[in-house]
């Protein structure tokens, strides 16, 4: 019961953060939130693990080697700052129901984004996209 609860309320909080629109990050924003200087929304340090090869699951991740775990306060500056350095979107909302990818979805699309996909990974969602 506590999971399940513990599900709803982070799939409400995605939900809540991706229908608003990005925090505005000053003339050096540009679309999708991309901030001046690189860094973790307030005060958090997504977890990226390190790429063994792709589609690999990485030890102790929940998910894809390479995607970025993160909470739902971390999308509320903008998708475009999760970028790796190849372009691509790949994170992970881990204990999130598949009832929020549409409005994920929504988001990616509104940003600019291309080629998006959310899928249901071990109990969480991943989150894939271009630029």
């Amino acid at each position: 019961m506590r999971d399940l609860l513990a599900r709803l309320l982070g799939t409400a909080q995605i939900v809540f953060f991706a229908l608003l629109p990005p925090v505005d990050t000053g003339p050096a924003g540009g679309k999708g939130g991309v901030p001046a200087s690189p860094g973790p929304a307030a005060g958090e340090t997504p977890e990226r693990p390190a790429a063994a090869r792709p589609g690999a699951v990485a030890a102790g991740h929940a998910g894809p080697a390479g995607a970025l775990r993160c909470t739902p306060r971390q999308i509320r500056g903008g998708m475009g700052r999760l970028l790796d350095s190849g372009g691509e979107l790949r994170i992970l909302f881990p204990r999130c129901l598949a009832i929020a990818a549409p409005v994920l979805l929504f988001r990616l699309k509104r940003e600019g984004f291309s080629g998006c996909s959310v899928r249901v990974w071990d109990r969480g969602l991943l989150v894939r996209g271009r630029r």
